[in-house]
């Protein structure tokens, strides 16, 4: 009898950790769908919304109760990225880091209309990567009904471990960067009648949960959108008490990456709406300190403003600082007789002692199976910059120790991001610069936009001689012509630099050939008549853009200097790769 008793409690525990997939019955009355459940984005049993579907009418407009929770960088701590369309890149996200939790709001409430309500976009950049996430919702913003939601994962997946979409049902983030999971807020109900007549197999918890809340839910008026990161590690339980797998451990953007909430089938509001405008506020120097706020409401009422966090205080809209850090603040309008309560938007941004930017010199195209490249940026701070890929080919890579990329087998387009978070150096507090991101090619050497060097370009154009050497006398050296991707033998093809100043700076333009192996400094001088007078500046990065020319293939670059003194110099200074 002992023997069997303990062999029944062994059975009881396999059951609660390893899920057995249910597909008849249901686990209630109406449930949607049973295992096996809808497959991947584009395949052809899917529920997946692509962001750009004409079944959406709205997106969230705000954020409350944001509890970050573990391993999430201060980087990615950006909830303001949640609000409006739906991106579907990597970045433009706020992530809730492992458990963390985000409640979005919405210039009007949900409704239960025909079909899926609204629907939850993630960042996940495969079919299969999926950090996962409870969505509940409420109406007062302290009842919350979390949706019915099913994992049959069988084992832990480890930190860039699969989960295959036909396992998971009701969870967000069951879909890949772009499309949405959506959900049909008419499933609570069903749920909840099933547990009301005992005819469900919910897990007690979740049970005792949804008899609690629901009451309190009108399912025409749902004006909140919870979020809750699903933590993988054998910890986290579905409706049915089936443990919950996903990927983990991972770290710096860990857990649950929010990108937007679509609205589907919304309320149709008692009073005109209204929307707020509130422009982003960069990084402060606290010495600039204080700062006139701005922010205006489509209904043209005034709009007023509140400290969430920070070190910072308002007299109106007039903004002071009282320390270093990151302050957010939000901007509010509280309607009228006429029009309903604006959703509040709120802008954050760092104080510092200084603010700082970023220079990266221009990368020329690779050539497929390149190892070992070295990309070259600096920070005015002189804090060290970081590189990550946003996108390339699938077998291109950046090692994240030494920051060299190896291109790979595969052609196509690399697009590369140059970061600094701020910090501490020589007794100063630097802001976050603001991140620069380059596009490059990976071609074959077979391509018209290949990368040459200045030798192999010499033979090309049948020139020779040093690279100081003017073959065709129009004051520009070879070398300058092969930056540029000018024809060294016409005197009416040469490199132009542009010059032009602005307030207290001066901008440089400089056209660069995407194909010159080539590195291109700055420096700067207030005496010409001092050779040894030249010093390597930082110069800031306005723009970059492509500059196509009939078979030229280069970039313009627009960089500001400040003005130093009464007069100053500044040269580009070139150099083989």
């Amino acid at each position: 009898m002992l023997r069997l008793f303990i062999h029944l409690i062994f059975f009881f525990l396999v059951v609660q950790l390893t899920a057995q997939p249910n597909s008849d019955p249901a686990t209630y009355p109406g449930q949607d769908r049973t295992w096996t459940f809808h497959e991947a984005a584009g395949e052809s049993d899917t529920t997946a919304i692509w962001k750009d579907d004409g079944s959406i009418t709205a997106w969230a407009t705000g954020y409350t109760d944001l509890i970050y929770g573990d391993a999430v960088t201060e980087n990615f701590r950006t909830p303001e990225k949640a609000l409006g369309k739906a991106v579907g890149d990597s970045f433009d996200i706020v992530c809730l880091g492992r458990g963390g939790q985000i409640t979005m709001t919405f210039a009007h409430p949900i409704a239960n209309g025909n079909g899926f309500d609204f629907a939850v976009f993630e960042n996940s950049f495969s079919d299969s990567f999926l950090e996962l996430g409870w969505v509940e919702v409420s109406t007062d913003g302290v009842h919350f009904v979390r949706f019915p939601n099913f994992s049959y994962t069988a084992s832990s997946v480890g930190g860039f471990g699969a989960v295959n979409p036909i396992n998971v049902h009701g969870l967000a983030s069951k879909y890949r960067q772009g499309y949405g999971t959506p959900f049909d807020l008419e499933q609570l109900q069903l749920a909840y009648d099933a547990a009301i007549a005992n005819t469900d197999n919910f897990d007690s918890e979740y049970e005792n949960d949804l008899e609690a809340n629901f009451p309190y839910l009108d399912l025409n008026e749902i004006n909140y959108v919870r979020i809750i990161d699903v933590v993988g590690d054998g910890n986290a339980f579905d409706c049915e008490g089936f443990v919950i797998y996903d990927p983990y451990p991972t770290s710096g953007s860990a857990g649950f990456d929010l990108d937007a909430v679509a609205v589907i089938n919304e309320a149709t509001p008692a009073k005109l709406p209204q929307s707020i405008e509130f422009p982003v506020i960069g990084s402060q120097r606290f010495t600039d300190g204080p700062i006139q706020l701005g922010a205006t409401a489509s209904s043209g009422l005034s709009v007023t403003f509140e400290v969430i966090e920070g070190p910072a205080s308002l007299d109106g809209s007039t903004l002071s600082f009282s320390g270093l850090g990151q302050v957010v603040i939000e901007a509010s309008q509280a309607g009228d007789a006429t029009y309903a309560a604006a959703t509040p938007v709120t802008q954050s941004f760092v104080v510092a002692d200084e603010l700082q930017h970023i220079y990266l010199e221009p990368i020329p195209n690779q050539l497929t199976g390149a190892a070992n490249i070295q990309f070259f940026a600096s920070s005015s701070s002189g804090l060290p910059v970081t590189f990550i890929l946003d996108e390339s080919p699938s077998q291109a890579s950046l090692d994240t120790n030494t920051q060299l990329f190896a291109s790979g087998a595969n052609t196509g387009a690399v697009v590369i991001r140059a970061m600094q978070f701020g910090g501490f150096l020589d007794g100063i507090t630097y802001a976050p610069a603001t991140d620069v991101v380059f596009e490059f090619e990976i071609v074959t050497s077979e391509a018209a936009n290949a990368p040459i060097t200045f030798s192999d370009w010499q033979v090309d154009n049948a020139i020779s001689g040093a690279s100081t050497t003017d073959s065709d006398s129009d004051g520009a050296t070879d070398f300058e012509e092969y930056i540029a991707d000018t024809d060294p033998n016409d005197a009416l093809d040469r490199p132009n630099y542009g010059f032009e100043a602005v307030d207290n700076n001066f901008i440089l333009e400089l056209k660069v050939s995407s194909r010159a192996m080539s590195r291109v400094r700055v420096s700067e001088n207030i005496n010409l008549t001092e050779s040894e007078g030249w010093n390597s500046i930082v110069p800031e990065i306005l723009d970059i853009q492509d500059d196509t020319e009939g078979d030229a293939m280069r970039r313009t670059f627009r960089l500001r200097v400040p003005k130093n003194g009464d007069r100053a110099f500044w040269r580009f200074d070139f150099s083989s790769n």
